[in-house]
């Protein structure tokens, strides 16, 4: 009963872990690609703040998919 209950415990950090780094991977990357685009443009954080909102949307498209959203 015990090694069950330590599955269980793994299995859920697991999936905490997936969701934070499918959530936190997509904002960081519109983050740099942002500033990136704003550095060669000579804008002062329009870029940043598109990518930074793609990101985010990115971020909570994967959510849903993890937590078995409907599929095309």
């Amino acid at each position: 009963m015990k090694n069950k209950n330590y599955k269980d415990t793994f299995k859920n950090l697991t999936l905490v872990s997936q969701i934070g780094l499918s959530v936190i991977t997509p904002i960081l990357l519109g983050v740099f690609v942002g500033q990136f685009i704003d550095k060669k443009a000579g804008t002062n954080g329009i870029f940043s703040i598109i990518f930074i909102l793609l990101g985010t949307g990115g971020g909570f498209m994967n959510i849903f998919k993890l937590a078995g959203g409907k599929r095309k």
